[in-house]
């Protein structure tokens, strides 16, 4: 009966994420858009070691939760900590598979994790971040939103960009908007979603 339940959360999830993504409009801007600098994160290491091909961390002091390498061809799957974003307490840990590659934010004092498609850069003057998605040719171009709020990542929208769009930057995202660049040098805005 719970598996039920489950089942259908996610259903209903799944189903209002598409048609918020449907509903969502990109228009061809023609006047300049001034663009906004990115920065990278600065990552703090950390000397954690793997064992047996594990990566270990505690949250809330006692749970602790791993992350372990599989070197099957069915299942391939390594991990690899870069370390902690400077001034948080958040762990960053990058995940490969055959053809993928992922970001996976831990924040061990709130027992909660982040998977992301990409590496989270910082939009100047603002506590908001980009992560673009670099597809397979049968996925989809995405930007995920996210905002720092007391020292945690939380992702606030994620868009999903039609196939004739191929993203090559963004230029700017306001508090409801966001610009980019296409690959034909063509900018177009959308909204974010809060």
């Amino acid at each position: 009966m719970r598996i039920n339940y489950i089942i259908c959360f996610l259903i209903l999830t799944i189903f209002s994420t598409v048609n918020a993504q449907s509903k969502r409009q990109f228009i061809k801007v023609e006047v300049p858009v001034i663009e906004q600098k990115l920065n990278e994160l600065v990552i703090e290491k950390l000397n954690s070691k793997k064992n047996n091909g594990c990566l270990k961390y505690k949250q809330n002091g006692n749970v602790e939760v791993k992350y372990c390498d599989n070197n099957s061809e069915d299942n391939y799957v390594e991990y690899d900590e870069l370390g902690k974003i400077k001034d948080t307490e958040i762990i960053v840990v990058n995940k490969f598979t055959h053809n993928e590659e992922f970001y996976i934010l831990i924040n061990p004092k709130e027992s909660k994790t982040l998977t992301l498609y990409g590496f989270p850069l910082k939009i100047e003057n603002s506590n908001k971040y980009l992560v673009y998605n670099n597809p397979s040719t049968d996925i989809p171009y995405s930007i995920q939103i996210l905002e720092m709020k007391n020292g945690e990542l939380k992702k606030i929208d994620e868009i999903l960009y039609p196939i004739d769009i191929t993203i090559k930057k963004v230029l700017r995202v306001d508090k409801s908007e966001i610009f980019i660049l296409d690959s034909k040098n063509q900018v177009w805005k959308t909204s974010i979603n809060k």
